[in-house]
């Protein structure tokens, strides 16, 4: 008797309920009725149903050349750089990335060994030139 009555007193938005779709997992009212797993799929319905309205059919839209795409201007999504550019040998989180935007393993970190094209010494120069502002000496010599 007592063990019902502590289910009664526990909030209805906490309650176990058996899914909707019948899959025999336990859910909640946050989730729609539905188990972890379920309401991940719905999630990625609702994702792809929302994308799916924004893209546009090229062919019934009118040509505006004005508004040109270049396909090399577009960025492609970036993988996850594991291997050194120069032999293919993985890194890992060991990964050295060079100035010029490489990522390099241990034997060709050194820009001398992966050929690397960056001019250090223009750039290290640009930045002396930003962080050192010109010292010039008080031009009143009485002057505390």
């Amino acid at each position: 008797m007592q063990h019902s009555s502590e289910l009664r007193s526990v909030p209805p938005s906490i309650q176990l309920i058996i899914t909707i779709k019948g899959c025999g997992f336990y859910s909640s009212l946050q989730a729609k009725n539905l188990c972890s797993k379920c309401y991940n799929d719905f999630l990625k319905e609702l994702i792809a149903k929302s994308t799916a309205e924004v893209k546009v059919d090229p062919s019934s839209a009118a040509p505006n050349p004005s508004v040109s795409v270049d396909s090399s201007s577009v960025p492609t999504p970036s993988k996850l750089k594991n291997r050194c550019e120069s032999c293919n040998k993985k890194v890992g989180l060991m990964g050295f990335s060079c100035r010029c935007g490489k990522v390099l393993c241990g034997v060709h970190r050194y820009p001398k060994e992966h050929s690397c094209n960056f001019d250090f010494k223009t750039a290290d120069r640009l930045i002396l030139a930003e962080e050192n502002s010109l010292v010039m000496a008080d031009k009143l010599e009485s002057r505390i």
